[in-house]
């Protein structure tokens, strides 16, 4: 029993030692809250936040504006997708009225009945945004107009021949600032006029 006191004695003063060698190494942790730094260390310090500050302001900003841009490249894709898709199905719409128009047309003209074709344009013209409908024969001789100001004129002053020699139903978006149906009515080996609607150009 006797020995093993004198061993915890030995021990103590080794043990006391040690923490006197590591808190005194350590002394200088327990300073630092009261530690005054030079002026430069502390310029240089709030350099560094403000730095760092800018930076992320700027990196913040540039992914904003990256965002911003990809949304609206988006939005502008989008937008001429569906413009591209109205006008597609505008377009078979027109062919469609063009077909059944060709077909009302040429039993008439068979017959020789303008004033029943000159009825049917009086009614077409009337629909939105429709300004003028011509039948021109394929003399280039103008038959029946909506507007009267042109009975005297000639079909080919009217229209270029490009467009009275098309041989296909088509929708031309610009054609003197109009868009115009070209419809060729065909007879039973050739075609014998064509009928043309002008319609105002929308203002987008």
């Amino acid at each position: 029993m006797t020995d093993q006191n004198k061993q915890n004695q030995n021990q103590q003063p080794k043990a006391d030692t040690l923490f006197s060698l590591l808190n005194a190494k350590f002394e200088w942790v327990n300073k630092i809250p009261t530690m005054q730094l030079p002026a430069k260390y502390v310029a240089v310090l709030m350099g560094l936040i403000v730095i760092a500050f800018a930076w992320k302001i700027i990196a913040v900003s540039k992914v904003e504006s990256d965002m911003a841009k990809k949304l609206e490249n988006e939005r502008l894709l989008i937008t001429q997708q569906a413009r591209e898709y109205a006008d597609k199905q505008y377009i078979k719409e027109e062919e469609r009225f063009g077909q059944v128009l060709s077909w009302a047309v040429r039993g008439e003209l068979i017959r020789n009945n303008i004033d029943q074709i000159d009825q049917y344009l009086s009614e077409i013209v009337k629909m939105r945004d429709t300004e003028r409908v011509v039948l021109i024969n394929d003399d280039g001789q103008l038959l029946v107009s909506t507007d009267k100001r042109l009975e005297e004129a000639n079909g080919t002053e009217i229209f270029p021949k490009e467009i009275l020699n098309l041989q296909k139903i088509t929708v031309k978006s610009d054609v003197d600032g109009k868009k115009v149906l070209v419809v060729p009515v065909m007879g039973l080996n050739k075609k014998i006029a064509t009928v043309v609607v002008s319609y105002k150009q929308t203002k987008l």
